[in-house]
């Protein structure tokens, strides 16, 4: 009699696992794309490759970075329109100046810092002067592009020393790429820094309600200037690994179409764009997803422009999804 009642109790507890799991949206991101790779592994031969393995994962490090940095703004309903343009214009000046110094250190110092610049320069304009991040972003997103295309005259910047490449786009054993590897390890230092430091609580704080965060002692202020210092350091690491994986540094680097990418890798994996929520985890799932959906584009040789056409759908579903979260937050309290 015992165990009758028992296995009932088992079977209930074990659906009622499953669901939570289900609720969970990183558990059905994953479930989707484990779907999704096996679909596409019968579509495609070769799609379950080591060698594609590797170049999806890298494609989701080139959108997962800048990605990284977008996660904490949009925490506080904010946006940054610049982070790709940010990428290349900051590899197009540090690369120039590698290639006359052929000093990779200087290069890639150089980078980083004109990407952290941008990113500051963005952060001041909407924490101190409290402009409009959209605005002040696509101001920035123009510079970069104006700059880019006038320093390079509309080509590639090349001559840089070999050992760049070497040092920056190389792998590890010949299998595990670099730029992996530093996604992977930045990916968690600021998942720990959005979940176990006190900054990490303020700026949750600020996304929810920035006035209520202001009077219970956050400086805003300061954390709306760290956020877009954030997000330059992304687009800084994500323009030398790409930069040195092209060998080359050129103003199609960071089509402003790239955005697309990047803030579609952040709202799938969970980030409102009304502020208040967002995971580095969700986000690095997202970055995963968009990476497949680019390789597989590529891999069944999908027209370009039909590739935009479905992403821009996907941005409109993604879009929808994050009101449908927040209506089911409303009611949930």
């Amino acid at each position: 009699m015992n165990v009758s009642n028992k296995q009932p109790a088992k079977k209930e507890r074990l659906r009622q696992e499953l669901v939570h799991g289900l609720k969970n949206g990183n558990t059905a991101l994953i479930l989707l794309i484990i779907v999704a790779m096996i679909v596409l592994s019968i579509l495609i031969p070769n799609f379950l490759s080591v060698g594609n393995i590797f170049n999806l994962l890298t494609q989701a490090s080139i959108i997962g970075l800048p990605a990284i940095g977008l996660t904490f703004i949009i925490v506080t309903a904010g946006i940054d329109l610049s982070l790709s343009t940010n990428m290349a214009c900051s590899a197009i000046l540090g690369c120039i100046i590698m290639r006359n110094t052929q000093n990779v250190f200087l290069g890639v110092l150089c980078i980083l810092a004109f990407a952290i610049l941008f990113g500051c320069i963005n952060g001041f304009s909407v924490a101190k002067l409290k402009m409009v991040p959209m605005i002040v972003t696509l101001a920035i997103q123009t510079l970069n592009v104006g700059i880019s295309n006038y320093c390079t005259q509309g080509t590639s910047i090349a001559g840089l020393p070999e050992s760049y490449s070497r040092i920056f786009a190389g792998s590890i054993g010949n299998v595990v790429p670099i730029s992996v590897v530093v996604f992977l390890v930045v990916a968690y230092l600021m998942h720990l820094l959005l979940t176990r430091t006190i900054f990490g609580r303020q700026l949750f704080q600020t996304g929810i309600n920035e006035q209520a965060a202001r009077v219970n002692g956050v400086n805003t202020t300061k954390i709306l200037f760290l956020i877009y210092f954030i997000g330059g350091c992304m687009a800084g690491i994500n323009g030398v690994l790409t930069s040195a994986r092209l060998n080359s540094a050129g103003p199609t680097m960071g089509p402003t179409s790239a955005f697309n990418n990047i803030v579609c890798s952040c709202v799938l994996g969970g980030a409102s764009v009304w502020g208040g929520k967002g995971t580095i985890l969700g986000t690095l799932i997202g970055s995963i997803i968009m990476a497949i959906i680019t390789n597989a584009m590529n891999l069944m040789n999908v027209d370009f422009f039909i590739t935009y056409i479905i992403k821009g759908l996907i941005i409109v579903l993604v879009c929808y999804l994050d009101v449908l979260r927040n209506k089911v937050t409303i009611k949930e309290h």
